[in-house]
């Protein structure tokens, strides 16, 4: 399995002089599992993706699936901008959950209305396939699974199995212990989710804010990096890529935050490996 960050930041895209070593686009995830292409969310990532994939594929039809873990505003934000989806010749199914009040096709559709964008999701040559997940599936050779995380709104985290191979995608989650009082019902989603990505050789998961931000910011559905470490410990995974930084973290905010994450991996003395995604980064498993 080969990863590729595209988007990496969280909430809404920030790009500059302090953002130019991580990235400043929002969430956006490549995996090729052999002849499978796999795309996870499309924040303002997934527009430098779509013109990458039409350079690779010289003038050849490009078909794919895409999963979206949720529709708010930064995951999805990119996709009317994701150029082989107004080709005829390409073929994409888009997977995601039901909305609350509406089919996710709809959902989907909302933010081409003409109000807010001047091409329709029905104009879009390639015609898409929007599919509601129910159950885990087989994307080809990958087995999809999903999760239910803590974040406003319907929100699915992923796993995906390849030959042996396991990539999970956690974002945007906020842990149950940190969020209620500890006991029973937190410790057990928890260890849900801890058991859904278990063993895991790449954890992508959203880690927004430091140990301060998160006094103010309680209740607002992400994580600290350290209930991330908190969750790999318990997992087993072999590497951690934090991810869906916050806007306002600078690069060099996130170094030190990096080193501090170092500093718990070794006082823990864990074997995992813990790193900042960028984008542009690419992992071979």
């Amino acid at each position: 399995m080969r990863v590729r960050f595209w988007g990496v930041r969280g909430s809404i895209p920030a790009p500059g002089p302090a953002t130019v070593r991580y990235g400043g686009n929002t969430p956006c995830v490549e995996i090729q599992a052999g002849e499978e292409l796999i795309i996870v969310d499309a924040g303002s990532g997934i527009r430098e993706l779509g013109l990458d994939m039409l350079k690779r594929a010289a003038g050849a039809p490009i078909s794919g699936r895409l999963f979206i873990g949720h529709s708010h505003w930064d995951h999805i934000q990119g996709f009317p901008f994701f150029t082989p989806l107004y080709l005829p010749s390409t073929r994409f199914q888009i997977y995601g959950m039901r909305g609350t009040t509406k089919p996710f096709q709809e959902v989907m559709a909302g933010q081409m209305n003409s109000t807010y964008f001047p091409v329709q999701l029905k104009d879009l040559g390639s015609k898409p396939e929007f599919i509601e997940l129910t159950a885990p599936i087989e994307a080809g050779p990958v087995k999809v699974s999903y999760h239910f995380l803590n974040h406003p709104g319907i929100t699915i985290g992923f796993r995906f199995e390849h030959q042996g191979k396991v990539v999970s995608y956690i974002s945007d989650h906020e842990p149950y212990s940190t969020l209620n009082v500890k006991g029973e019902f937190s410790d057990n989603e928890d260890a849900l989710v801890a058991r859904f990505v278990a063993g895991s050789d790449l954890l992508i998961c959203e880690a927004q804010y430091t140990v301060d931000e998160y006094k103010i910011k309680r209740g607002w559905g992400h994580s600290t990096f350290n209930s991330v470490l908190d969750l790999a410990q318990m997992a087993g995974v072999a590497r951690v890529a934090l991810f869906h930084h916050d806007p306002l973290h600078s690069d060099d905010l996130l170094d030190r935050m990096l080193l501090e994450s170092a500093a718990l991996v070794s006082s823990r003395k864990l074997t995992l490996e813990c790193f900042a995604a960028r984008e542009g980064q690419i992992l071979e498993l």
